[in-house]
């Protein structure tokens, strides 16, 4: 009786423990799928794969065999390409057959694609990762007088468990042997980028009137002498308000005084 008690304990922290590490290795694989979605970030299509919505990053393949089919065609799932071990191994001769039948097109080194879904497909057989990649340019279409983009996929095959226990980066590295990012296309789209435009100039400083010149320094007020001439008052004070001529005697009436002559000279200022 103890045996099978002792048993079942054990079967049951055998099965928690399996559940366990099942848990914390899908953790671990979803958070290098979440990585490697920072680096390499997904470009988002129209449903006809015909527009870009939104850039991604612009990949160059560093392997030629990735068979594609174009988009909008009469098979609507596009091929998918094994990886293992860093190489893309090459489909049957049935399916050979089959997809050049459907107007496939076999990507090359130095081809431009974009990756349009990154996705865990890890079953009980092993990890892998499914890159889902669109062509960057239109490709002419086999027997058609038209150009379409092409859509085809990588998965990317490891050992059980993988994802789960390796750093992102050494992920990035498998990845980046069949497909890097483009360096020329990303430097191309910063120069593109539009710049920001200027601030605009504050209102008030537009409206501010331009300043004034610094005024001289004015001189010492003019004086009047008794004694001097009519003459020298006009130099002194300019022309009065009022001249009062009486002959021999003349008043020159200013704002706030009256300057008055005698035989052209001053004798009185009031």
């Amino acid at each position: 009786m103890m045996t099978a008690v002792m048993t079942s304990k054990s079967s049951a922290v055998l099965c928690f423990t399996l559940t366990l590490l099942s848990s914390l290795n899908a953790l671990g694989a979803n958070g290098v799928v979440a990585a490697i979605e920072q680096k390499y970030v997904i470009t988002e299509v129209s449903a006809n794969h015909d527009q870009i919505t939104k850039d991604g990053t612009t990949m160059s393949l560093k392997c030629a065999g990735v068979y594609s089919l174009p988009t909008s065609g009469i098979v609507t799932t596009p091929p998918d390409n094994a990886v293992l071990d860093g190489r893309i191994k090459s489909p049957n001769m049935m399916v050979k057959y089959t997809l050049e039948g459907l107007g496939a097109h076999v990507l090359q080194t130095g081809d431009k694609v974009y990756i349009t879904r990154i996705e865990d497909k890890s079953d009980t057989k092993g990890d892998v990762l499914k890159l889902s990649i669109l062509t960057a340019d239109a490709l002419a279409v086999k027997g058609q007088d038209e150009q379409r983009k092409y859509s085809a996929s990588l998965s990317f095959h490891f050992k059980k468990g993988y994802l789960g226990e390796v750093p992102p980066d050494e992920v990035e590295q498998v990845i980046e042997a069949v497909m890097a990012p483009d360096a020329g296309a990303e430097q191309a789209k910063s120069a593109a980028a539009p710049e920001a435009p200027p601030q605009p100039v504050a209102a008030a400083a537009a409206l501010a009137p331009p300043a004034e010149p610094a005024s001289e320094p004015a001189g010492p007020p003019p004086t009047i002498t008794i004694g001097e001439s009519s003459t020298q008052v006009l130099q002194a004070m300019g022309m009065p308000l009022q001249m009062i001529d009486l002959g021999k005697k003349k008043t020159f009436v200013y704002k706030n005084m009256k300057v008055i002559f005698a035989n052209d000279k001053v004798t009185d200022v009031q």
